[in-house]
Parts: structure tokens; C-alpha cells; sequence
């Protein structure tokens, strides 16, 4: 039996990916405002079946699918109880995610 190690970027998109994934499954309308997702992209990640995340994640390797927020350094520089509002506020202001090209969903396992 083999063993797949991923590296610490495909790890974090793998949970990322696959968190999103479940939340379409259980309610579409809320993944689209939590994670700033559009419809199309929504529709599509609802379709995917695990293997094909797997596939995704393996393909496109050792390169992020989720950069960190813009507004990250000022977040993370704020008093502690500054944190929770300001992520708020500016995740209301930051432009929404498009789509992800349809070809990452047509993706094959290995």
C-alpha cells in the first residue's frame, strides 16, 4: 500500500476545498455569502464528487487556490477585540470570488 503525502500548500487546499464542498452540499445560498462564491461556481463544486476534489488538488500541486485576505496584516494587527468586526466589515467591502475555470472540475484521478 502506498502513501500519499501532500505538502503543506495541497493540505490546506485540500481542507479548504473540501470544507466549501460540504457547505454547498448542505446549503448553497449560504456557501455563496460565507466564501463569496457565484452561483456558477457553486453549481459546480455541488457536482464534483470527492475524487474529483482529490484529482483537483493533486493536479494543480504545490500552488495555492486560496490567498490569504487583503486586508490579512491588518487583521491580524488589530487589539484582539477589534479582529471580529473589522473582518466583517471588510469582508463586505472585498469583491466577490468569481468562477474557477471549468476544466478543474473535468479533472481525472491519477
Amino acid at each position: 500500500m502506498s502513501h500519499l503525502t501532500l505538502t503543506d500548500v495541497e493540505w490546506i487546499n485540500l481542507q479548504i476545498l473540501t470544507s466549501i464542498h460540504a457547505a454547498v452540499q448542505a446549503d448553497a445560498a449560504e456557501a455563496c455569502s460565507r466564501y463569496g462564491l457565484d452561483t456558477a461556481l457553486a453549481d459546480h463544486l455541488r457536482e464534483l464528487h470527492l475524487d474529483q476534489l482529490w484529482s483537483l488538488i493533486l493536479q494543480v500541486g504545490d500552488n495555492s487556490l486560496f490567498p490569504p485576505r487583503p486586508d490579512l496584516l491588518a487583521l491580524i494587527s488589530a487589539p484582539a477585540v477589534l479582529a471580529g468586526p473589522l473582518a466583517l466589515v471588510h469582508q463586505r467591502l472585498q469583491p466577490r470570488v468569481r468562477s474557477l475555470p471549468a476544466e478543474f472540475g473535468r479533472a481525472q484521478p491519477r
